[in-house]
């Protein structure tokens, strides 16, 4: 066998690009993407609240007050669950006042279960400091209610 100068060049190159993959592979573990649902530990004051009930009907204070106040107790992989207590006060009309624990997912559900065994689910966003809670089951309390984080 002779001098090849096309073969060596070739052997060359498959050994360079070789090795670079082998370098590349090394170092840092590849970046997973953050699945973790957002903590929404904070006391809230409420924005408005529009019933599933009476659509159309948004009301904002003084027509309405409220608080809300979360803590997270732990994160399982995409899901959250802590405490809460929730007051909403329609003068006049309604006030609910309760505690309870509430659950929130990566993928935007929430579910909440008050102290009274009352039940509902349905979905939230966290947009900077408002939180909007929207309740689709049970029928009876479908409602959006937006909240502001203090």
């Amino acid at each position: 066998m002779g001098f090849e100068p096309g073969r060596m060049a070739s052997r060359s190159l498959v050994s360079f690009l070789g090795a670079a993959l082998v370098f590349a592979g090394c170092g840092d573990e590849p970046v997973e993407p953050d699945e973790t649902p957002p903590d929404l530990t904070g006391s809230y004051t409420i924005v408005s609240f529009t019933s599933g009930v009476s659509p159309g009907d948004t009301l904002t204070p003084p027509a309405v007050s409220g608080s809300f106040s979360l803590v997270q107790t732990g994160v399982v992989g995409q899901e959250a669950t802590g405490t809460l207590d929730l007051m909403i006060t329609i003068p006049d009309q309604a006030e609910f006042d309760n505690e309870g624990v509430y659950k929130n997912r990566f993928d935007g559900t929430w579910e909440q279960e008050f102290d009274t065994g009352f039940q509902a689910l349905g979905t939230y966003t966290l947009d900077g400091n408002t939180l909007t809670v929207v309740v689709t089951e049970p029928p009876l309390a479908v409602s959006t209610t937006v909240w502001r984080r203090l």
